[in-house]
């Protein structure tokens, strides 16, 4: 879903059934960020609820819905309440304005574009160790845990140039 759908089909929509009976959501406003590993956040101080351009983009209606709903359950527990979290008080709001009431949820994230490796110097072997979003500048300073023979071997390939390697790999084997 793009941005502007997501206006018109989620956020005006809720907002406008939420506004009526729980006015001081005009207070608030809605923002868009970055992030990849969550879906939406709400910063009470600042009377702000964000949700994630990715997670707007890569998941359905129905998914980010619930999502703003579940922010929303937060400002609504925090004005009236003062209460912060998932607790009873959130989940009774949230189930009262449609939004599952748990913390988490499950849904789709971006792939992370680097692939953190070890190469070992003597075999070649190539070890995946993780997806990282972003690369440490600082890389050629770290080592595997308990093995600190292994600085300088650890390197970031992008995901398509990890993925050759398993294909490559694969057609030797």
């Amino acid at each position: 879903m793009k941005l502007n759908d997501f206006e018109v089909l989620v956020s005006k929509p809720v907002y406008e059934k939420l506004v009526v009976e729980y006015g001081f959501l005009k207070q608030w406003r809605i923002d868009f960020d970055h992030a990849k590993k969550r879906a939406g956040m709400c910063q009470l101080e600042g009377k702000k609820i964000s949700l994630s351009r990715h997670h707007i983009s890569q998941n359905s209606v129905e998914m980010v819905t619930d999502t703003l709903l579940h922010e929303y359950a937060h400002a609504i527990a925090f004005e009236l309440y003062q209460e912060r979290g998932h607790g009873i008080v959130w989940q009774k709001i949230a189930l009262t304005i449609g939004a599952k009431p748990k913390a988490t949820g499950r849904f789709n994230l971006p792939d992370a574009p680097w692939a953190l490796v070890h190469q070992c110097p003597k075999s070649k072997n190539i070890e995946l160790l993780a997806y990282r979003y972003r690369r440490n500048k600082k890389i050629t300073q770290f080592f595997l845990i308990g093995k600190p023979e292994t600085k300088g071997e650890l390197q970031y390939l992008s995901r398509d140039e990890y993925e050759a390697h398993l294909f490559l790999k694969s057609q030797t084997s």
